[in-house]
C-alpha cells in the first residue's frame, strides 16, 4: 500500500536523449467486487464536462424519447456521444431533429469545425460551411430538445440550470454519483450545457453503478441503462468517430468495457468488472492516452495478449511529420491505495481538492 505522499501517474515524453514534457494525472478504479483504488496522492476533482452524456442520455429515455421517436441504437449511440462530426454523425443528428419538428437553428451548442481532418477537408474542398451539427455534441443537444418535445417542456432555454430538462439531468448525475450538485458545483461546459465539479472518486462510483446490476434494478434503471450500452457496444462509429479514443480502443475494449472521454484530460472506463477514471492535472488528453493501457493491465481488467497487441498497434512514441520516430514515453504507474468504501468525501468549494486518509 502506498504512503498518501506518492507521486501521481506520470507520463514522461522524451525527444532524443533529453526529457521534453511530464504530464501527471491521478486514477481511480471502482471495482465491482471490491474497494476503490486510488492512484494518485489527491483527488482534486474535475467537472464532468463529457463524461456525463451516458448519464444525460439516461435521462432523456425516463423522459420518454426513445418511444416518442422510435429511437434506434444508432441514433442513441449518437446522442450518447463526443462525436467527430462525419457525414454518418451529421446525417442522424439532423434526421432526429426532422423527425420533431425541430431545426439545426435549435441547436444550442454553437458551431466548429469537425474533429475529423478528412470531413473538415471535404467540406471546405466542396465550398460547404461548418454549422451546428459539426460541433461533437450536436447529438447530445437533440437528444436533450426531443425529451423538451416528449415532455410537453419548454424548447426555450433548454440550457438552463432550472429548466425541468436540467432538473431531471441533476437528478440522475446526483443518483449515481452521490453527490450533491447545488449552485456551489455548478460550471457551463463548452457547448453551453451545465455540468457539475465532483471528485474523480464520485465520477467513479457513477461508472461503476452503470454496472451495477442491483443497484439498476433498484433504482428501475436497468433496461433504460441496457439500451445505452447496447446503443455504445453496438454502434461504436456513431458512439465517436475517426480520430476519438473510443473507437481507436474498442478493438482492444471488445465490449466487455467501453470507454468515454471528457474535456480537459479525463477518460471513464466501465464495465463488467467495475469503472477506471483518469484526470490529467494538466488538462492535457496525451497524459492519459499511454497511461490506460498499463493501469488496465495492472487491475487484470484486459490480459497480456490484449496488453501487448496495444501497444504494438499504439505504441508510446514520438513521430514527427513524416512518421520517423524521434522521441519515446515511458509512463510511471504508483503503487495504488486502498480508499475506505464506507468513506465518501465531497469537494470543498473553496479549493476543489479532496483529501483521504490512507
Amino acid at each position: 500500500m502506498s504512503s498518501p505522499g506518492n507521486v501521481n501517474i506520470r507520463t514522461i515524453v522524451s525527444r532524443g536523449p533529453c526529457k521534453e514534457s511530464l504530464h501527471e494525472a491521478v486514477a481511480i478504479a471502482a471495482p465491482l467486487d471490491g474497494p476503490a483504488q486510488m492512484f494518485g496522492s489527491v483527488d482534486f476533482g474535475t467537472y464532468l464536462r463529457s463524461v456525463a452524456k451516458p448519464f444525460q442520455a439516461l435521462a432523456m429515455l425516463r423522459g420518454g424519447i426513445g418511444e416518442a421517436f422510435s429511437i434506434s441504437p444508432r441514433e442513441l449511440a449518437v446522442i450518447c456521444s463526443s462525436h467527430a462530426g462525419e457525414q454518418i454523425h451529421r446525417d442522424l443528428v439532423r434526421a432526429l431533429l426532422e423527425r420533431g419538428g425541430l431545426t439545426v437553428g435549435h441547436l444550442g451548442c454553437g458551431i466548429h469545425s469537425p474533429f475529423s481532418r478528412s470531413e473538415q477537408n471535404k467540406i471546405v474542398a466542396s465550398g460547404g460551411v461548418f454549422d451546428a451539427t459539426c460541433n461533437n455534441c450536436s447529438g447530445k443537444h437533440t437528444g436533450m430538445l426531443l425529451a423538451c418535445v416528449a415532455q410537453g417542456f419548454p424548447i426555450e432555454g433548454y440550457l438552463e440550470p432550472d429548466h425541468p430538462l436540467q432538473r431531471s439531468i441533476r437528478a440522475i448525475l446526483e443518483l449515481f454519483t452521490g453527490e450533491i450538485l447545488d449552485s456551489s458545483r455548478l460550471g457551463v461546459d463548452g457547448c453551453g450545457a451545465p455540468t457539475y465539479h465532483v471528485p474523480v472518486l464520485a465520477m467513479a462510483h457513477a461508472f461503476r453503478n452503470l454496472g451495477d446490476r442491483d443497484f439498476l434494478t433498484r433504482s428501475g434503471l436497468l433496461d433504460r441503462v441496457d439500451q445505452i450500452h447496447d446503443a455504445i457496444d453496438s454502434h461504436p462509429k456513431a458512439f465517436s468517430g475517426e480520430g476519438r479514443l473510443p473507437l481507436r480502443w474498442s478493438s482492444y475494449l471488445r465490449g466487455k468495457m467501453r470507454a468515454k472521454e471528457g474535456a480537459e484530460g479525463v477518460m471513464a472506463i466501465w464495465g463488467a468488472k467495475g469503472s477506471l477514471v483518469i484526470k490529467t492535472l494538466d488538462g492535457n488528453d496525451r497524459g492519459l492516452v499511454h497511461a490506460i493501457p498499463p493501469l488496465l493491465h495492472g487491475l487484470n481488467w484486459i490480459n497480456d495478449a490484449t496488453f501487448e497487441q496495444w501497444l504494438q498497434e499504439q505504441p508510446p512514441q514520438v513521430r514527427n511529420v513524416a512518421g520517423r520516430v524521434v522521441g519515446d514515453i515511458v509512463v510511471e504507474v504508483p503503487d495504488s491505495c486502498r480508499l475506505n468504501g464506507t468513506y465518501r468525501p465531497s469537494v470543498n468549494p473553496g479549493n476543489g481538492v479532496v483529501r483521504y486518509n490512507f
